[in-house]
């Protein structure tokens, strides 16, 4: 996620420093202090929707910074750094965002963090039970409409349990990169 400060909103909207703090005071402003120097930083979705609420125009960097929180954003989840790299590559290509996690508790922070709206995962990583990820990731109710597509290099012996369970595509390596693409931006479409 990709923060503003003070000064960069003022900037945009053709407003003093101050008056940007004066509406985060007021809590019409969404913001984060940053430890230590209490310096404020805005997520550019908050700033957007701030922008929208109040009636605001967007400026064309504002209207670039809203194309970019608009952009699926995948979590990728391999113990491979490789695979994951490479698969972040691909949809990097295709102006996709990407997360890597490579062992469940790292996901667990990346998916409260992010709340991507697409996760690859490999079922088969050492100490992790990719299927107990996947139910988890199913059974919380924040995470119900994210998109689960599994990636996985052995092969599955129960894929109709896996879709049971909740994934929403099923790719086996090795796979094209269109594949991947093709998965990627439908899911994110919602088809």
């Amino acid at each position: 996620m990709e923060y503003l400060t003070t000064g960069n909103i003022a900037k945009q909207l053709g407003i003093t420093p101050r008056t940007v703090i004066r509406y985060i005071k007021k809590g019409v402003l969404k913001s984060y202090k940053l430890p230590g120097r209490g310096n404020n930083r805005v997520a550019k979705k908050d700033f957007i929707a701030f922008c929208k609420a109040n009636a605001l125009p967007l400026t064309n960097e504002t209207a670039v910074i809203e194309e970019a929180v608009k952009r699926p954003k995948v979590l990728i989840i391999d113990d491979d750094i490789n695979v994951c790299k490479s698969i972040s590559r691909v949809l990097k290509r295709q102006y996709i965002d990407t997360i890597i996690a490579q062992d469940s508790f790292q996901a667990g922070a990346l998916l409260y963090e992010h709340k991507p709206q697409i996760m690859t995962l490999d079922l088969h990583m050492p100490g992790i039970n990719g299927l107990d990820v996947l139910r988890f990731t199913r059974e919380n109710p924040e995470f119900v409409n994210m998109k689960i597509i599994i990636i996985s290099g052995t092969a599955i012996e129960n894929m109709q349990q896996v879709l049971i369970d909740g994934a929403d595509a099923i790719i086996q390596k090795p796979y094209s990169n269109q594949t991947l693409i093709s998965t990627v931006q439908q899911l994110a479409q919602g088809e």
